[in-house]
């Protein structure tokens, strides 16, 4: 038998090795980011071409920073502390008025990439990169979740998805993740409820994997969820309002806005509110809860754990949001009946419909949907997305409120003058000029 050597000089040292790879990487991830960021820009692009502030944005986070300083990252709004959005309306101070809102935008956007980042890394590549490039582009073109766009306001909901995913997959060593992984899930509790359920998801998984590394997690987790759940038991920050719980609004809200908005569309389901269609409304949303749910049952019987752990953390989102929701403050409406309107307080959905559409590529692309009614139901559901894409692809532009002209008069004014600039959705921010 002939023995080949492979001469020394030949060979690439490994350390040469790593530098490749770790080049290879961060080319592949610069290239990721430049073009999510053009899918979310044509989305709705007046969020960078005419940037202006938006709720929070520019009612607490930039005009507390303002007025306050550093001392409003002890106010919570909402019933909670929002340490993120606070630390990002403390950046914007460096910035000239009127290119904060852009400052603030593109930092929402840059964390609304962030879980795509952390989802095709190599920790997740027990799953085909090319099964995780599908999800990816399902995530960026999501129907029904206009709310969560660039806006830093709704920032929490990408942050806890990047740590629910920082949680689920495998758990890396390397000093560069852990440090990351532990800044993330810190501040993804620090930045408002939904971090807390991350949780019960790393002592699920510490308790099925085994894994040691999971007590990092915990580090990073127990401290700001204790001292969110104390801030949350004394703060009288969070306004109440009437909840209006009942089974045919559960089904409305689970059929029309879980389930049919996330495939066909809120256009679609705004179409059947409020249009001719309305009669036929109810029945709908039946049926769409009954399949819906049924591909939720097959997943929680069938799927990986990862899968399974992920329904578990959309599933008490929900719930959470069910208990106790803001959608909006109409005076002659209930809680739960304003979250049946289409398009209404779709940030509880995020969670609930990427869970979703994950099963039917999950179904697809594993093999585990052996017969051919299985096959067939999760091809039906991917080949009705496109549908629910185009129909939502575009968000409105905000209304144009002039900010420019408005931060120029600010920057005009004299020190001390108290300033009202109006913002979306029609509100106000109060400035006092330094």
């Amino acid at each position: 038998m002939a023995v080949i050597s492979v001469s020394p000089q030949l060979s690439m040292p490994a350390s040469a090795d790593r530098e490749l790879t770790r080049g290879r990487d961060i080319a592949l991830h610069a290239a990721i980011f430049f073009l999510a960021f053009l899918v979310l820009f044509a989305r709705r692009p007046d969020a960078i071409l005419n940037a202006q502030f938006y709720a929070e944005d520019g009612k607490y986070w930039f005009a507390e920073a303002y007025n306050l300083g550093w001392h409003c990252l002890f106010l919570p709004v909402g019933g909670y502390l929002n340490s993120l959005s606070r630390l990002i309306g403390l950046l914007t101070l460096l910035f000239p008025l009127v290119y904060v809102p852009l400052v603030m935008n593109v930092c929402a956007i840059a964390f609304q990439i962030l879980p795509l980042h952390v989802f095709l890394s190599s920790r997740w590549n027990s799953i085909p990169f090319l099964t995780r490039m599908l999800g990816g582009l399902l995530y960026l073109a999501l129907p029904n979740s206009f709310e969560i766009h660039a806006n830093t306001t709704n920032i929490q909901w990408h942050l806890a998805l990047t740590g629910c995913l920082v949680l689920l997959g495998r758990q890396d060593c390397r000093r560069g993740w852990r440090i990351f992984d532990f800044l993330i899930l810190a501040l993804a509790v620090l930045d408002g409820p939904l971090g807390i359920l991350l949780v019960p998801v790393a002592l699920l998984l510490r308790w099925i994997r085994k894994d040691p590394r999971y007590n990092l997690a915990f580090a990073a987790l127990l401290p700001p969820a204790v001292l969110q759940v104390i801030i949350m038991a004394l703060s009288d920050s969070r306004r109440s309002a009437p909840n209006g719980a009942s089974f045919a609004r559960l089904t409305g809200i689970l059929g029309g806005q879980v389930f049919l908005s996330s495939v066909l569309g809120v256009r679609t389901s705004i179409h059947l509110f409020f249009q001719d269609g309305v009669r036929y409304l109810f029945p709908i949303e039946v049926i769409a809860t009954v399949v819906g749910l049924a591909f939720v049952i097959y997943a929680l019987r069938f799927a990986p754990i990862e899968l399974k752990i992920f329904y578990f953390f959309a599933g008490a989102v929900l719930a959470l949001a069910l208990r106790h929701p803001l959608a909006s403050f109409e005076a002659n409406f209930t809680q739960w009946e304003l979250m049946q309107i289409p398009g209404c307080g779709n940030r509880y959905y995020f969670f609930p419909m990427l869970a979703f559409l994950a099963t039917p590529i999950w179904m697809l692309t594993s093999g585990v949907a052996k017969s051919r009614f299985t096959r067939c139901s999760a091809l039906t559901l991917i080949l009705l997305l496109p549908i629910g894409i185009c129909q939502d692809w575009r968000y409105k532009a905000f209304p144009d409120l002039k900010f420019k002209e408005s931060a120029a008069e600010f920057e005009r004014a004299a020190p001390g003058t108290q300033f009202t600039l109006r913002i979306n959705p029609s509100w106000t921010m109060q400035l006092t000029k330094h």
